[in-house]
C-alpha cells in the first residue's frame, strides 16, 4: 500500500512548535510536543494551553496541548507536557485514493532553564499512535496501535530588542519519526515577530521539506496567535503550499 507522510514541528513547531506522521506512511509533524511561540507574558502562569490547526495539499491535521509547571511557567525548573493531535493524509494513485486518518498523544516530563534572553526546554516520555486505513486490503489490518517514547527541545532565543530566533526538534521510536523546525523574525510594532522559517519531518516511510514565513506573537487580550504559510515538498515528489494557524493563553 503506498506510504502517506504525516502532517510536525513541525513543527515546529515545531510545533510548532508548531505541532504538530501518519502500508500506509508518515513523517512526523514538525515540532509536535509543542509549539515554538509559548515564550512571553510576565505574569507567574502555571497553565498553558493551546491548540491549532496545519493544512497542506495532500492532509491536515488539528492538535491541543498544555503545559504546567508546579512554581510557575516562568521559572526554571520541572514542566509537565500533554499533547494530541488527530488528522488525515491521503495519497492519490490513478486508480485509488488511499486514506490514513492519524491520531497521536503523549505525556512529556520536562525541564525548563533560561539564561539571560535565551529559553531551553527538554523534554521526554511515553507516545501513542493510532492510525486507520481506508481502503483495506486484504492483506493488512484496517488499523495500527502503536506505542514508544518520545524526545523534544524548545529553545527560544532574543539576542537583541528587536530580532528572535525559535528552534525546535523531535523524535520518537514509533517509525524512527524525527521532525525539527528553525524560525528567526523580526519585532514587527511592537505586536508581534515576523520571519522565515524552515522545517523538515522525516520517519521510515517518508521525508517532508517546508520553506515558509511566519507571524508570531499577536496578542488580543489573553491569546497570543501564530500564523506560518509557506512552500512544501515530500519524498514523493509531491510540492503545494501549507498553512498553519495556533493560538495559546496562559492562567
Amino acid at each position: 500500500m503506498p506510504g502517506l507522510r504525516n502532517l510536525s514541528w513541525g513543527y515546529v513547531i515545531a510545533a510548532a512548535l508548531l505541532a504538530c506522521k501518519p502500508g500506509t506512511a508518515s513523517a512526523q509533524t514538525p515540532a509536535s510536543s509543542a509549539p515554538d511561540d509559548l515564550i512571553g507574558g510576565a505574569t507567574p502562569e502555571r497553565f498553558l494551553f493551546y491548540s491549532g490547526f496545519d493544512l497542506w495539499n495532500f492532509g491536515y491535521a488539528g492538535y491541543v496541548g498544555a503545559q504546567w509547571a508546579p512554581d510557575s511557567l516562568n521559572s526554571d525548573g520541572f514542566v509537565l507536557s500533554a499533547f494530541v493531535s488527530d488528522g488525515v493524509e491521503r495519497f492519490d494513485t490513478p486508480t485509488t485514493r488511499y486514506r490514513t486518518s492519524i491520531f497521536r498523544a503523549s505525556i512529556l516530563p520536562g525541564w525548563r532553564l533560561k539564561r539571560e534572553n535565551l529559553e531551553v526546554k527538554v523534554f521526554a516520555g511515553p507516545d501513542f499512535e493510532y492510525d486507520a486505513f481506508s481502503p483495506v486490503q486484504a492483506y493488512s489490518r484496517p488499523y495500527r496501535n502503536s506505542v514508544g517514547a518520545r524526545a523534544a527541545v524548545d529553545l527560544w532565543w532574543e539576542p537583541t530588542a528587536v530580532t528572535m530566533l525559535s528552534a525546535s526538534a523531535s523524535a520518537t521510536t514509533i517509525a524512527s519519526g524525527f521532525s525539527a523546525r528553525i524560525a528567526g523574525g523580526w519585532r514587527v510594532l511592537d505586536t508581534g515577530w515576523a520571519g522565515p522559517e524552515i522545517a523538515m519531518s522525516s520517519d521510515r516511510f517518508s521525508e517532508q521539506y517546508r520553506v515558509g514565513a511566519h507571524l508570531t506573537g499577536l496578542r488580543t487580550g489573553a491569546f497570543e496567535w501564530s500564523l506560518a504559510a509557506g512552500y512544501v515538498q515530500d519524498s514523493f515528489r509531491r510540492g503545494g503550499m501549507y498553512g498553519r494557524i495556533s493560538v495559546l493563553t496562559r492562567r
